[in-house]
């Protein structure tokens, strides 16, 4: 009977050790076609993209249900391969988790808006993220930046000493049904343009240190700053408050009535931008129809209500240049194509005066009559210095107040045009002596007037 008990219990043992070694191999395989990838999609992401991933600040993104996926290309991995890019790369993890990257040595424009607009971050309807000391903004490719390589950049056919690196870090999809859901997107999207703006300073350290630029490494940021924020506490749109962190900026603080004879008297709000950098920076004020100082107030047609000025370093001031041609804003624009051009030196040896009145614009001697398809008409002046070094264009603009219904046109006499064109000058003067200005801080010198602009053509 005890053999009898033996044998069964023996039996009875070996099914148990079966089964136990059937569920760890399917623990097993479960394992590697759903999950169990954490470790090694960390070690890819310490390698991936040539290294240059800060690690630190992307490997709680790291998904664990499956295996990293990896593209990449460009210069640094492949020297002898002709390509636009120093780096192009993305590593993803599923579930709208990853992170992109893209890096290139500039021997163009910069891929970005850069008219003042832009850099005031009012040419996206909700705003956009910046990181205070870092020369960029968060786009549609991410955060980007660009900063200079002092001994040049390697890679490219051109020679060239401007890298511009993008970089976009997703952490999955989030969707805003209400309040506290959009609330909850927001607190994402901002975290989101941190990380963003901390990978791409990263990567671009990196690639100078790689390619030994002899340039100072950019620090990392600790914060974003969103330039229009909306809070809507209460679920009512009724309720919403629109913050504006770049208003009432020291360097914008020149644009006010007192220093600007000729534009509207009273109160005005001004509005920078917040990137602190040192090759480019942009205001604009407006007189406050809001304010109690101006109650009772209003201004007359063609009174200047509002003002902007813009300053661009550099690969800025082509770009932005470049941009503004585009549009036919420029001086001397469907006169000669070559006038206002750069003149590579940044001396101002382009064979004008310093009258402003390259372009041949002539309003000030008769009537102009503007239609109402003109979507905010000004009057621009534009000017060029060296500053910190650089070949540096200014562009200041006069807005005036002026109703002109829908499908007619308004007059701008000859008196009125030459008050816009004195105030234009006046603008500009200012904003180049301004104490706490930009072009102050960066030094500027040996400026060159090159031409009214009447953007209302």
């Amino acid at each position: 009977m005890r053999r009898l008990w033996a044998r069964v219990w023996l039996r009875h043992t070996a099914l148990v050790v079966l089964v136990i070694a059937l569920v760890a191999v399917f623990a097993v395989v479960n394992r590697d076609s759903d999950g169990g990838h954490l470790t090694a999609n960390r070690a890819q992401l310490r390698k991936a993209c040539d290294g240059t991933l800060p690690y630190a600040d992307l490997k709680r993104f790291v998904r664990d249900g499956r295996a990293g996926e990896l593209r990449q290309h460009g210069t640094m991995l492949e020297p002898r391969r002709t390509s636009r890019s120093l780096l192009d790369c993305t590593l993803s993890w599923g579930d709208g988790y990853g992170v992109t990257v893209h890096a290139e040595a500039l021997v163009s424009d910069v891929p970005e808006g850069m008219e003042t607009e832009d850099l005031l971050g009012m040419a996206h309807t909700d705003g956009t993220y910046v990181a205070p000391g870092t020369t960029g903004q968060y786009g549609r490719r991410g955060a980007w930046l660009v900063t200079e390589c002092v001994d040049g950049l390697r890679g490219r056919v051109r020679p060239t000493t401007d890298l511009y690196v993008s970089a976009l870090v997703t952490d999955g999809d989030h969707e805003a049904d209400n309040a506290a859901e959009r609330a909850e997107r927001t607190r994402a999207e901002r975290a989101a343009a941190l990380t963003g703006f901390r990978t791409a300073v990263h990567v671009a350290n990196a690639i100078t240190e790689a390619q030994g630029c002899g340039s100072t490494p950019l620090k990392a940021p600790t914060e974003v700053l969103d330039t229009y924020e909306s809070h809507d506490d209460n679920g009512d749109w009724r309720s919403e408050r629109i913050e504006e962190p770049g208003r009432d900026l020291r360097k914008c603080g020149w644009i006010n009535s007192r220093s600007l004879p000729g534009v509207m008297p009273g109160a005005w709000t001004t509005l920078g931008d917040l990137q602190e950098s040192r090759v480019l920076s942009a205001c604009q004020g407006t007189w406050d129809s809001e304010a109690e100082k101006n109650d009772g107030s209003h201004p007359a047609d063609w009174q200047v209500t509002g003002v902007e000025a813009a300053s661009w370093a550099g690969i800025f001031g082509r770009t932005a240049y470049d941009s503004y041609e585009r549009e036919g804003h420029v001086p001397g624009w469907g006169v000669s194509q070559n006038q206002g051009k750069p003149a590579g030196d940044g001396k101002g040896n382009d064979g004008k005066g310093d009258d402003g009145k390259a372009g041949g614009t002539d309003g000030a001697q008769g009537e102009d009559r503007i239609s109402s398809y003109v979507e905010d008409p000004q009057l621009a002046l534009w000017a060029r210095s060296v500053c910190g070094g650089r070949d540096t264009y200014h562009r200041v603009s006069v807005i005036p107040s002026i109703l002109i219904e829908d499908g007619a046109t308004a007059t701008l006499g000859a008196k009125d045009r030459a008050k816009l064109s004195r105030a234009a000058r006046t603008a500009l003067d200012r904003y180049l002596s301004a104490p706490d200005g930009w072009p102050k801080s960066a030094g500027c010198r040996d400026t060159k007037v090159l031409g009214e602009v009447e953007e209302w053509h």
